[in-house]
């Protein structure tokens, strides 16, 4: 009788804790998310030139539930939305900084999303505005410039974008910290002309130049590779003569360390480390690991 009472009371005390886990199961805490604040950060409510830079300072922390995704958007007074970053992972917490730059909208909710693997959410947001005495920027024209790929003597492969000079591995070394652009022949997979930078992290940029691994600086050009779906016509192009489709064409959730597949008729939005928005117009490339690209270029000055 004696053992008939222990198993019941054991029994009355699983089922206690069973319920109680799946009540937590049913009702799971949401992750938390929040914005920093102080001195390099953008404050809410603050009035920006177009381009200007904003720079946010995110720190968020799980709650039971690893975060899996984090999620900047751009929310205009319309309703409309602009997905800024999207990021997939599997973390506890994060602290991160953040930055952008200035549209041509005059006001925008910057909203700052995590979500964990409950799919509970948490969200912060911030209003800035657009400084109404802002003007359209200067830009810089090239009609024309050659660049080689890997295996060419006779054209080089990293360019200064604010010069339009281009440069062979060996003097580019000398200006590394204003190289932003280098291109390279992609011969693994399907072979294709490719734009890139040294930052290129994670790719193969030091199997072509394997001096760029000794590099001090490595700038990080990214490439909107959300022309592939969404082309820029080349008659924008043309007619672009300040920065106004420059800053409104770079998407920079599509910004990705390398453009392929860069041929003929081709207009690629990027933005170099500084913050400069520029888009290339491939005008005709031989496709060959000796061979060259020639493209236009307007990037802001």
């Amino acid at each position: 009788m004696k053992n008939s009472w222990i198993l019941l009371i054991f029994i009355t005390a699983f089922i206690l804790v069973f319920a109680e886990a799946c009540k937590k199961d049913e009702n799971p805490s949401p992750p938390a998310i929040g914005l920093l604040t102080g001195s390099g950060y953008t404050p809410a409510g603050s009035i920006i030139a177009v381009g200007g830079k904003l720079r946010f300072g995110i720190t968020a922390a799980a709650n039971g539930a690893n975060i899996t995704n984090f999620v900047v958007k751009k929310i205009m007074p319309d309703g409309s939305v602009k997905v800024m970053l999207d990021s997939g992972l599997n973390s506890t917490g994060f602290t991160v900084s953040e930055t952008f730059y200035q549209g041509v909208e005059a006001e925008a909710r910057w909203t700052f999303q995590v979500m964990d693997k409950n799919r509970q959410f948490a969200t912060t947001a911030i209003t800035l505005f657009k400084d109404p005495a802002s003007a359209w920027g200067g830009i810089l024209e090239y009609p024309s410039i050659v660049m080689g790929f890997q295996n060419s003597t006779t054209h080089g492969q990293f360019l200064i974008p604010s010069t339009g000079k281009v440069y062979f591995a060996d003097s580019a070394s000398i200006n590394q910290s204003l190289i932003d652009i280098i291109t390279y022949y992609y011969v693994d997979g399907t072979p294709s002309p490719t734009f890139s930078s040294a930052g290129e992290t994670g790719g193969g940029i030091v199997d072509y130049y394997p001096a760029i691994s000794q590099w001090a600086i490595k700038n990080y050009t990214k490439w909107d590779i959300s022309v592939d779906t969404d082309p820029v016509p080349v008659s924008a192009f043309d007619a672009c003569h300040n920065d106004s489709l420059l800053i409104v064409r770079y998407n920079d959730v599509w910004g990705k360390r390398k453009f392929k597949w860069a041929n003929p008729g081709v207009v690629i939005p990027f933005l170099t480390a500084s913050g400069k928005k520029g888009m290339i117009r491939v005008i005709s490339v031989e496709n060959d690991p000796a061979g060259m690209i020639n493209f236009a270029m307007k990037i802001q000055q």
